[in-house]
């Protein structure tokens, strides 16, 4: 016989023993009353998991087969005819099930690893996407920066000049043209204007060179042209990404760099960009007033420490094993896919070898730590 029963959401299905037929712990004269069958109605209790026999925990049917075929409960249910068409039922029952479980994990599965892949696929458009602009931004500020610096040759000149034509016609000399040509300067504001000049190009030229720093850092961060396994500088990667994300840390926190002396080690580093900046990016969306990040990195001969702590809101403690998991989100629908972290996860830890672990404390913060293999060959 079959019932189905009802537990919270979801329902399972016992496979029950003919109403007078003795239960399984009368019949054994069994004394574990924490067993899920104990005291219960005449139960095929081979095909419910975690059953008290001989004193130990047993599994589901398919791990306990072989104690169960010994059990002399078994054998003595399975001498009933009807049992025994029962017993080969619930076998099926059995398999489908645990044949349905596999497909569902392999289809989360599958699932997830075709996001993840979208994912990282949009970040490489991305990332090609940053390189062309930076390409052509190039370009102009090339220019812009050759003829800023040739117009603060020519100004140098034309300010020269004016000097040593008021030194040629002083106004006191009575000469009617120089008298003209001061109040001519006078009106124009000459000397103001040669003052402002000098401030005012190489305000111009300071402007070009962050430009130029940004552009380098986008060129830096996407690294189309390094999909390699190749000897990066992490460091230089963290602060690739800084300058990249800056305007989304900027108003929420100050960030606070402590970083250590670290071998070159050979890494995908696009791929540990995009860790850093989900990381980052994580930590100051969870700060809700003016907070703190601080980054952290250490090395040791065989191991390179990143720790990126910082002083937001925090992940409640059911959730901080689920972090990882992908599609886990406790954002509002439509501001994550949760994602991120089940990418940097997989990036961290099955393409470079490395570790991740975080903590957290609600209210105080929470700290990442990624821990990669040092390689130089």
């Amino acid at each position: 016989m079959i019932k189905r029963v009802t537990k919270g959401d979801t329902e399972e299905f016992l496979f029950t023993l003919p109403p007078d037929h003795e239960p399984c712990w009368k019949m054994m004269q069994c004394g574990q009353e924490d067993c899920v069958c104990f005291g219960r109605e005449p139960l095929q209790c081979w095909t419910i998991a975690g059953t008290r026999c001989k004193g130990k925990v047993q599994g589901k049917f398919a791990q306990k087969f072989n104690n169960c075929m010994a059990c002399e409960f078994y054998q003595e249910a399975a001498d009933d005819p009807v049992v025994r068409i029962g017993i080969q039922f619930s076998h099926m029952m059995q398999i489908i099930e645990k044949k349905n479980s596999e497909l569902q994990n392999a289809f989360d599965e599958l699932k997830a690893t075709q996001s993840q892949f979208v994912q990282q696929e949009k970040m490489a458009s991305i990332g090609q996407l940053a390189a062309g602009v930076a390409h052509e931004i190039n370009n102009p500020i090339g220019f812009v920066t050759s003829n800023l610096g040739t117009l603060q040759k020519y100004l140098a000149r034309v300010a020269e000049f004016l000097k040593m034509q008021a030194a040629l016609f002083p106004p006191e000399a009575g000469d009617d043209r120089a008298t003209r040509l001061a109040e001519i300067r006078r009106q124009l504001k000459i000397e103001s204007i040669l003052q402002d000049l000098p401030s005012l190009v190489a305000e111009s030229l300071d402007g070009v060179e962050r430009v130029k720093k940004i552009v380098q850092n986008l060129k830096s961060f996407s690294r189309v042209d390094q999909y390699d396994y190749i000897l990066t500088d992490i460091n230089q990667c963290l602060d690739d990404t800084l300058n990249i994300i800056w305007n989304e840390l900027k108003y929420k926190c100050t960030v606070k760099k402590d970083y250590g002396d670290l071998p070159p080690t050979r890494c995908y580093p696009q791929q540990l960009n995009q860790v850093f900046m989900n990381l980052l990016v994580n930590a100051a969306q969870s700060i809700e007033t003016k907070g703190e990040i601080v980054i952290t990195t250490s090395a040791s001969e065989t191991e390179i420490t990143i720790a990126i702590a910082d002083s937001g809101s925090g992940i409640p403690q059911e959730n901080l094993n689920r972090i990882f998991e992908p599609f886990f989100t406790t954002k509002e629908v439509g501001k994550g896919t949760g994602l991120g972290l089940s990418i940097t996860y997989d990036i961290v830890t099955k393409k470079h070898g490395g570790k991740i672990k975080v903590t957290s404390e609600p209210g105080k913060g929470t700290t990442f730590v990624v821990t990669l293999p040092v390689k130089t060959e």
